[in-house]
């Protein structure tokens, strides 16, 4: 079963539940960030650039290396390896989508997850976040193995 048990015995440990930016009235605020990126005339948007997306709204993160995970539901929908937590949901990374990823040559990834976590929220769905600090060397084996094993949704194409 692809599930919070699982993740659990991988090591992995309940963080915090994702939480977006949201209007006064609690809808998800919704953004189109490619239409301020200057050079979108002579770029092609990427295949997951279209968005909407969101702005992640989350408490302190580590600074550490490791493999974390999304579930919806008690389901695992996406495994990850970083070399910061902090980093990878924070400005540069999934919190906010910069104008350049969504376009050919962006960070595809970053546009693909930050946008399912929107839909997901739309959906009245509660997305958490799990991590476990890796060393640099055992945190991509522990992802493959992951990702192998549980076979989340948004690990797969598009």
């Amino acid at each position: 079963m692809n599930g919070p048990h699982e993740i659990e015995r991988t090591g992995l440990r309940r963080h915090c539940l994702i939480e977006v930016e949201r209007t006064l009235a609690g809808a998800p605020v919704e953004y189109l960030p490619q239409d301020r990126y200057d050079n979108r005339a002579k770029h092609p948007l990427n295949k997951n650039g279209r968005g909407p997306f969101c702005r992640l709204e989350l408490p302190k993160l580590p600074d550490s290396p490791g493999v974390y995970a999304i579930t919806l539901n008690d389901v695992v929908v996406y495994v990850g390896e970083c070399q910061n937590l902090s980093e990878r949901y924070g400005p540069r990374g999934y919190g906010i989508i910069h104008p350049r990823n969504c376009f050919a040559g962006g960070q595809s990834t970053n546009c693909k997850v930050n946008s399912k976590i929107l839909s997901a929220i739309k959906d009245d769905s509660a997305p958490v976040l799990w991590f476990a600090s890796e060393s640099d060397t055992c945190r991509k084996v522990v992802e493959r193995g992951l990702v192998s094993k549980l076979r989340p949704a948004w690990n797969g194409p598009g």
